[in-house]
């Protein structure tokens, strides 16, 4: 791809959005940032990977906040959400990437090299591929994705001006139960050009 293209993906949990991010990054030629940002972490802010992973797009608690906000140190997860998001902008000045979550959309929103995209499912088919994916039970199944999505929701709207996926927040919104993985793939490289 000869210009630069930015693409976030938020997604909800069961929705196949890393995966079609994936697809996505290879069908450009473009990297995927994921594990790169735990090694960033640990090279700029001395946070082993390992814990780095552990608090990543995972929110702050507001007890967490109001105990340690008047402190000297900032909270851990403050600190790796704040080295995250500088990791994105120093990748933006320059590069083509993908990358999801992370509250991308938002801050990178004056690039314009950006493409925003949030992908969303039917319950039933998310329910399926996150039984089939992690081996759970139904009941499982449905418990992981509300709680998966609390998660971001409240770790997104914490950092971020706009609501997580609130369709006014991103360029593209799509329902993969519709498309299925593939499909939808074409259908955003269909939106995003060559």
């Amino acid at each position: 791809m000869e210009r630069q293209v930015i693409i976030s993906v938020g997604r909800e949990y069961g929705s196949g959005g890393h995966e079609i991010a994936e697809m996505i990054a290879k069908h450009y030629g473009i990297p995927l940032y994921d594990k790169e940002i735990f090694q960033y972490l640990n090279e700029e802010g001395n946070i082993d990977e390992t814990i780095a992973k552990e608090y990543d797009e995972k929110p702050m608690s507001l007890f967490t906040y109001a105990t340690e906000r008047d402190a000297w140190t900032m909270p851990l997860q403050d600190k790796i959400a704040k080295l995250t998001f500088d990791f994105l902008k120093k990748k933006a000045q320059a590069e083509s990437f993908v990358i999801v979550g992370r509250c991308a959309e938002d801050i990178l929103r004056d690039n314009p090299a950006l493409v925003s995209i949030f992908v969303r499912g039917d319950v039933e088919i998310k329910k399926q591929r996150v039984i089939q994916k992690y081996h759970l039970e139904e009941k499982e199944a449905l418990q992981k994705m509300k709680s998966v999505d609390k998660m971001r929701r409240t770790y997104h709207n914490f950092y971020s001006e706009g609501k997580w996926g609130d369709s006014r927040n991103y360029d593209i919104c799509i329902n993969s139960s519709k498309f299925g993985i593939e499909g939808t793939v074409k259908a955003l490289i269909g939106c995003i050009g060559e």
